[in-house]
């Protein structure tokens, strides 16, 4: 005969078994998961900030563009190097003055461009015997480093500097052109040129950026805030159809100026332009000022 256990009626001790208390993961506990969302918020910004900075400079468009063996139409110019503060080697050109002018300008090139290029363009300025300087900056052409914006004004201290060397009593223009414009600017506040002249200059990067760079680029390049410092008298030129920078930041641009500003508009001309039709141009600021015809 079997016999059935009254369930109901027996009494169970329940086994009591000690287990470690689980502890929460403290990279996901509390404040440190706020720090773990903002690291890699930040880490992938710092990645976007490095591929929008690519497409924004055009960096890897202007290491293809390097010229091994420039051929130079008439005078050749020499080759230079300016040392930035950290370290930094970068390459230039030079033509000095010739023909008893006393002229030194100071050129920043664009975005895309490498010293190479600017000399090929900028050229046309020395054919009256003025002296000029080719800058480049890091990690444009075949320089080493990655450029910044706090990094390329470095770069064009270490340019200035060398054209002071070069030049010591030369009268100076700076000279900037796209990108270089914000470079040009920084520079004109701090060496006090003679002369200013920028073309297809932008009021703020980021206004002339395309959309998708806008909420990750995190340079500034605000120009309007750096012409409120200005002191030496400044050219802009600019074409009216540009649509690069569109010719409304000029006119921005002139109405920030602290010190005196000349807008003259390139009726017709986009963002690049013709040297040898702004050379002539440019002497008679030079040598006349700001109310030259």
């Amino acid at each position: 005969m079997r016999i059935i256990p009254n369930l109901r009626s027996a009494r169970f001790t329940p086994l009591m078994v000690s287990t470690p208390r689980m502890r929460p993961d403290p990279i996901i506990r509390g404040n440190g998961a706020v720090r773990f969302w903002a690291l890699l918020a930040l880490l992938t910004l710092a990645g976007c900030a490095g591929t929008i900075r690519e497409r924004v400079f055009d960096t890897q468009g202007s290491a293809r563009r390097v010229v091994a063996d420039p051929v130079w139409p008439g005078r050749a110019p020499e080759r230079v190097a300016a040392h930035t503060a950290d370290g930094l080697t970068l390459r230039g050109w030079y033509w000095p003055a010739q023909g008893g002018k006393n002229d030194l300008i100071l050129f920043f090139h664009g975005r895309g461009g490498n010293a190479d290029l600017a000399a090929k363009m900028a050229e046309p300025l020395i054919h009256d015997g003025r002296g000029l300087l080719i800058a480049d900056y890091r990690g444009f052409g075949d320089n080493p480093g990655v450029p910044k914006e706090k990094r390329l004004f470095r770069d064009g201290d270490a340019f200035a500097a060398l054209a002071r060397r070069l030049a010591p009593d030369a009268r100076l223009t700076i000279f900037g052109y796209s990108l270089g414009s914000a470079i040009a600017i920084d520079q004109a506040v701090k060496q006090k040129p003679a002369l200013l002249v920028t073309l297809g200059a932008f009021a703020r990067l980021k206004s002339v950026s395309p959309d998708y760079a806008k909420p990750f680029l995190p340079d500034e390049f605000d120009n309007l805030a750096a012409a409120q410092r200005l002191s030496s008298p400044w050219l802009i030129l600019h074409g009216t159809a540009d649509e690069t920078v569109p010719f409304g930041n000029a006119g921005r641009l002139k109405a920030a100026a602290a010190a005196g500003a000349k807008l003259i508009p390139l009726d017709g001309v986009g963002h690049r332009a013709d040297f040898a039709t702004l050379a002539p141009m440019l002497w008679r600021t030079m040598d006349g000022g700001l109310s030259a015809d």
